[in-house]
């Protein structure tokens, strides 16, 4: 994949993990400040879940190519598949996990954290806290027990998608996994897991064969104000809602798998590409590593009694 062909995956992943930062922020200037403007709260719920989703649909499309790079290698593809997520994603996971219970640092800043045991830090570190403690040492790693259990299936799914009729074995699988997690949404009261998130990965798959076929016909210039609308439109639709909605994250998902080979690439020098892909090459780091940064700056500084201090000189005044 040619280095021009991936901008406008950067802006998605930077993007992505701007709206986790600030999903993670506003609660907790909310919680140490006192500052909670409604117009801000209402604007940023469930604004982080967005961003997860929009990362699920970028991973999956993301590991289709490299799985596609491997095939063009002699053997091994789905071993050395395997080997290479292993050592992308669990060393900087285990280090995130040893740096906070070695320092006793909460799993969040904005609420009550999850308590810790060794139950909890074993389920994190091999990344099955969604099936086992349903706990995390720190929030931002229960993406992560799912996008690891994806990765399993994900050479099946390439293989299947690059089959003559790779798209109407998918849009099949996509319908079945959304008619599946509606019942059991049903049964179980919507308690999904991994069934609330099969849908967005499989819409990244279907970018990725999608991308094989269809022109790029729209304008990039217009690709950042799409994802702001989308971003604005799922936000929308969750202004009275306190959990996520699953189904609406489908259809946001699928939105963006449909819409990704539709548009023309950016080029890698404008201002955009630069930021955005300096932004997405660290974006993995800062998605691990925010939660400590926020401890560090509101706790550990205190800044909740600058804040108090502030607000009392108000008073006074």
């Amino acid at each position: 994949m040619k280095t021009e062909e991936l901008t406008n995956l950067d802006t998605l992943r930077s993007l992505a993990i701007l709206l986790v930062l600030i999903d993670h922020l506003v609660p907790t200037l909310a919680t140490h400040l006192g500052y909670q403007p409604q117009w801000l709260v209402r604007s940023t719920m469930h604004i982080g879940q967005a961003g997860v989703l929009a990362f699920f649909v970028h991973t999956s499309l993301v590991l289709m190519m490299s799985l596609e790079r491997l095939g063009a290698k002699q053997g091994g593809q789905t071993i050395r598949f395997y080997v290479r997520r292993a050592f992308r994603i669990a060393p900087l996971a285990w280090f995130t996990i040893a740096l906070v219970v070695a320092a006793g640092l909460p799993s969040n800043v904005w609420r009550q954290p999850d308590p810790i045991s060794w139950q909890v830090v074993v389920s994190n570190m091999t990344f099955v806290q969604n099936v086992w403690t349903k706990k995390q040492v720190i929030q931002p790693l229960w993406s992560l027990a799912y996008e690891m259990q994806m990765y399993l299936v994900l050479p099946v799914l390439f293989w299947l998608v690059t089959r003559v009729r790779g798209i109407a074995i998918l849009l099949a699988l996509i319908g079945a996994s959304v008619l599946g997690g509606a019942v059991l949404a049903q049964i179980t009261g919507g308690r999904l897991n991994m069934a609330a998130y099969l849908p967005c990965f499989m819409s990244g798959v279907l970018a990725y064969r999608w991308s094989k076929e269809l022109p790029q016909i729209l304008p990039a210039r217009l690709w950042l104000p799409f994802l702001l609308i989308m971003t604005a439109a799922f936000v929308a639709a969750h202004q009275d809602a306190v959990e996520p909605i699953y189904w609406i994250g489908w259809i946001y998902c699928f939105v963006l798998g449909v819409a990704i080979p539709r548009f023309r690439n950016d080029e890698p020098s404008t201002a955009q590409s630069r930021v955005a892909h300096s932004v997405a090459k660290y974006s993995y780091g800062l998605y691990l590593l925010h939660v400590p940064a926020l401890y560090f700056v509101f706790v550990f500084l205190d800044l909740q009694d600058v804040g108090l201090a502030a607000r009392s000189e108000e008073h006074t005044s």
